[in-house]
């Protein structure tokens, strides 16, 4: 026999309402009572009956997080950040990658969202306008991640880019390198990058103001460009600059871990030192940096932190069952710690 919501307030000692509220997040229950209900609701298998819930409701008890590239480190811990968090509230997440450069894959997300496959989404959509979104998700809640539109319309969670990479940089120069460059950004001038929101764009501001504040100009000779943000690419890139004798680096910033975990391969394949000859500092604080050789120093963010956010945010709006954009849009920006591993630590 199904076990029931009424079994399982009767195991916790609780009312039926208290476990409605416990499952769906609800914060009129302490949050000590509905982690309680939550664990005895596991350990006797219940699980909720969404077709019920649905036609009461009008949803289904599903979010979706669709990011870009499911295998990178970052995505995969945030996806398990956003998935543990819809979990304590009480429903569950689905995940979807987005095809990197199909515009096309991003709309029929949205669509699918529209067409009720899921209550929300949590969405990085780096090629749809804000009109689009607005359009296509046709009033379901969305919450986006690092929004590419300067103080847009929509709910936005994002990571520490500026400051964070001014940190990264900064660290770099405080340890005595005295040549530092960049792995993943197209250089552009402090004033043109300050006029985009793309998240390297917004990294690269952190680094001009890092550069400047050392009395340095930040120039496109200290950039090294990617086509793509993963290792493969970042290994080759930066071993060919090396084979080419064009590598007067004694310090690299990577914008991502995973660049940077290419970047130490490139660089211990060709006989140079780390960090002796050249300190390596990463951005994201990915747990497989600190299993590297050398072990990564990093600009950590708070991956669970921004998961959770992103998901709060969007069960409150499915909460509160407004149509379109929220009037008031809530932008965070999570924090991080400059984690000073084996990559960068000259004081050894």
């Amino acid at each position: 026999m199904a076990v029931t919501m009424r079994d399982v307030a009767k195991a916790a000692g609780v009312s039926p309402a208290s476990v409605s509220f416990a499952l769906r997040g609800d914060p009129r229950i302490k949050q000590e009572t509905a982690r309680h209900i939550i664990d005895v609701a596991n350990r006797m298998n219940y699980s909720v009956n969404i077709t019920a819930k649905s036609l009461r409701s009008g949803r289904t008890g599903v979010i979706e997080a669709a990011v870009f590239q499911l295998d990178r480190p970052f995505y995969a811990q945030l996806l398990a950040g956003v998935s543990n968090a819809a979990f304590d509230r009480g429903i569950q997440a689905v995940a979807q990658q987005i095809s990197t450069g199909k515009v096309g894959h991003e709309k029929s997300i949205l669509e699918k969202v529209a067409n009720k496959f899921c209550d929300g989404v949590i969405l990085s959509a780096g090629g749809l306008s804000d009109a689009e979104i607005i359009e296509l998700s046709r009033g379901k809640p969305v919450v986006l991640l690092d929004d590419q539109s300067y103080q847009g319309p929509f709910d936005s969670v994002f990571t520490p880019c500026e400051n964070g990479a001014e940190a990264a940089v900064t660290h770099l120069f405080e340890i005595g390198c005295e040549r530092v460059g960049l792995v993943g950004t197209d250089f552009m001038p402090a004033d043109q990058a300050r006029r985009s929101m793309h998240v390297g764009d917004r990294r690269l501001i952190g680094c001009h103001r890092a550069f400047e504040r050392h009395e340095r100009t930040l120039t496109k000779a200290d950039t090294i460009q990617l086509f793509d943000w993963d290792t493969d690419d970042a290994y080759r890139a930066v071993s060919r600059r090396i084979e080419e004798g064009d590598f007067p680096f004694d310090g690299l910033f990577c914008m991502t871990d995973a660049i940077a975990f290419g970047t130490l391969r490139a660089l211990r394949e060709h006989g140079i030192g780390v960090p002796d000859d050249v300190a390596v500092i990463g951005f994201d604080g990915v747990r497989e940096g600190s299993y590297s050789a050398p072990t990564l120093s990093t600009i950590a963010v708070d991956i669970d932190k921004l998961a959770r956010e992103a998901v709060d945010i969007l069960c409150e709006r499915i909460e509160e069952g407004r149509y379109g954009a929220p009037a008031m849009p809530k932008h965070v920006t999570v924090g991080y710690e400059v984690l000073v591993r084996e990559s960068s630590n000259r004081t050894r």
